[in-house]
C-alpha cells in the first residue's frame, strides 16, 4: 500500500531535511519512501490533500498510566501525592483484568484521536498475569503503537512474594514477543519498581532480567539521592528512562548525560503535586534528553499539546525569574537568553521522545526509511499564525486540530473521524469499567 501526502507544510524534524513549505511525502509499506516538493504520484497511490495543512511525526508520550483514563476527573482537586495514594493509587487492587482491558482501550482510542501514535503505557497495576495479558490485548485492538512497561510494582504487602511470578510472565512474554523488530505496534518494556517501595536487592534483579532480554526500563524517581544510589550500584545506562527527577542534582543529572539517559518530564502532574519544575531546564542543558508524558489521566488531559505549552511556558518563567533576580529588568535578549524555544518542545515530544522508547533511529523524524507515523493538522478556523510551523504547533494548535493520523503508513484518522476504531466503543469501555468499580 501507498499513500502519497500532497502539498503540506511538512515539519521533518530532521536536521538534514528541515522545514518543507510546501512538500510531498510517499509511504511505501509502512515507511517513508521519499520527502520534498513535487513527488510524481506513481500507480496506486492513494492520494491525500494536504494543503493548508501541517505535516508533522506522531506525537510519542513516554509517561502514562493508561488504566487511569477511565478515572478522568478523579484526581482533579488532589493536593499532593497523599491526596493522590488515597483517591487513585488505592484504587489499584480493586480493578479486575476486564477493568485493565477496557481502560487500556478507552484511553488509547482517546490518545490516537489526540494525535499521539505512541506511548509509553507505565502499567504499574500487574496484580495478577491476566492483568498484563488483557491490557497487551486491548493495545492490540486500538492501532497505537505502545512500549507497554510491564509493572512491577504491586501490593506493597506481597511485593517480594509477587516478585518472582512477575519476573517469570516478563521472561514468557519477552519469548512470545521476540523477533517483532521495529514495525511492531506492540513492544515490551519494564517498569521497575521504586526504589523506595521495592529496595535495592528487587530493583537490581529487575534491570538485570531486563538487560539479559533487551527490554527498555522505566522508573518514577521522586526521592533525593536516588541516581546516585543507582549509580553506586552499577545500574545507570542508556536502557533506563527516569521520570520526573525533581530531587536530581545537577551532579546526578551529569551522570544521566554521560549515560547517554533521557528523563521523561510530566508538567502538569509535577505542578499538581508540588513539585519543582526547575528539573527539566537543568536536564536539557545538561546534555539528558527531555522528553514529556500525560503521566495521571485521572487528573490530567491525554493531550501532548497542552504539556508542551504548559512546559514552554514553566521554562520561559524560570530563566524570567534568573533575569529579575538577577537585575536585568526589563528583560533583554543578549546571547544564549532567552534559551528554551517552542521548537525545542516539539523535539520534546518527537525525536527525544523516540530515543526515550528505543528507537531513535526509524521514529520521531519525517525521512525516508523511517516509520510513517504521521499527524496532519488543521492550521486553525481563522488561518495559521506567523512565523514558525513549530511555534504554531506549541504554542497555537489543539487536539481540535488533528486531522489525519497515520500509524505505520495506516490511516487511523482522517478529516477528523476515525477510521479503524469507533469512539463509542471506546466511551462503552469506559462506561463498563466505571460501573464495575464504583457500582
Amino acid at each position: 500500500m501507498s499513500i502519497l501526502l500532497r502539498g503540506a507544510t511538512v515539519l521533518t524534524m530532521d536536521p538534514a531535511l528541515g522545514d518543507l513549505p510546501l512538500g510531498d511525502v510517499r509511504i511505501e509499506d509502512g515507511r517513508i519512501a521519499a520527502v520534498g516538493a513535487d513527488l510524481e504520484r506513481m500507480p496506486g497511490d492513494e492520494l491525500i490533500n494536504a494543503q493548508g495543512m501541517m505535516l508533522l511525526p506522531g506525537l510519542i508520550d513516554t509517561h502514562t498510566h493508561m488504566w487511569q483514563g477511565p478515572l478522568k476527573g478523579l484526581g482533579a482537586a488532589q493536593w499532593g501525592m497523599a491526596d493522590y495514594h488515597r483517591t487513585i493509587f488505592s484504587l489499584r487492587e480493586r480493578l479486575t483484568a476486564e477493568d485493565m482491558h477496557d481502560a487500556a482501550f478507552a484511553t488509547g482510542v482517546e490518545m490516537l484521536d489526540n494525535g499521539i501514535t505512541t506511548v509509553l503505557d507505565f502499567c504499574h497495576n500487574v496484580m495478577s498475569p491476566a492483568h498484563a495479558a488483557r491490557s497487551l490485548d486491548a493495545h492490540r485492538r486500538t492501532g497505537q503503537r505502545v512500549l507497554f512497561c510491564y509493572g512491577m510494582l504491586g501490593s506493597f504487602e506481597t511485593l517480594a512474594a509477587d516478585h518472582v511470578w512477575r519476573l517469570e510472565q516478563v521472561r514468557g512474554l519477552a519469548r512470545e514477543m521476540a523477533g517483532a523488530g521495529d514495525d511492531a505496534r506492540v513492544r515490551l518494556g519494564m517498569a521497575l519498581g521504586s526504589l523506595e517501595y521495592a529496595g535495592m536487592a528487587l530493583f537490581e534483579a529487575e534491570v538485570a532480567t531486563g538487560r539479559e532480554l533487551g527490554l527498555p526500563m522505566s522508573f518514577h524517581q521522586n526521592v533525593a539521592g536516588q541516581l546516585h544510589e543507582i549509580e553506586a550500584a552499577g545500574l545507570l545506562g542508556p536502557d533506563l528512562l527516569p521520570v520526573h527527577c525533581n530531587p536530581a542534582l545537577d551532579a546526578e543529572l551529569a551522570l544521566l548525560a554521560r549515560h547517554g539517559c533521557g528523563i521523561s518530564f510530566t508538567p502538569e502532574s509535577e505542578v499538581g503535586d508540588g513539585r519543582s519544575t526547575r528539573v527539566i531546564a537543568r536536564a536539557h542543558h545538561a546534555g539528558v534528553t527531555p522528553s514529556l508524558g500525560v503521566d495521571v489521566p485521572s487528573r490530567v488531559a491525554l493531550d501532548l499539546f497542552s504539556q508542551m505549552r504548559i512546559t514552554f511556558w514553566l521554562m520561559r518563567n524560570e530563566e524570567a525569574d534568573a533575569e529579575r533576580s538577577a537585575g536585568r529588568w526589563p528583560l533583554a535578549r543578549y546571547p544564549g537568553v532567552p534559551f528554551i524555544q517552542p521548537r525545542h518542545l516539539l523535539e520534546y515530544v518527537t525525536v527525544n521522545a523516540a530515543r526515550a522508547v528505543g528507537l531513535s533511529d526509524t521514529l520521531g523524524r519525517i525521512a525516508p526509511g523511517c516509520i510513517a507515523d504521521l499527524l496532519l493538522l488543521r492550521s486553525g478556523a481563522y488561518s495559521p499564525s506567523l512565523g514558525d510551523p513549530a511555534a504554531h504547533v506549541v504554542l497555537q494548535a489543539t487536539v481540535g486540530d488533528v486531522d489525519t493520523v497515520i500509524v505505520g503508513g495506516q490511516v487511523h484518522k482522517r478529516a477528523g473521524r476515525l477510521t479503524e476504531v469507533d469512539r463509542a466503543d471506546a466511551v462503552a469501555a469506559t462506561r463498563r469499567m466505571r460501573e464495575r468499580l464504583f457500582a
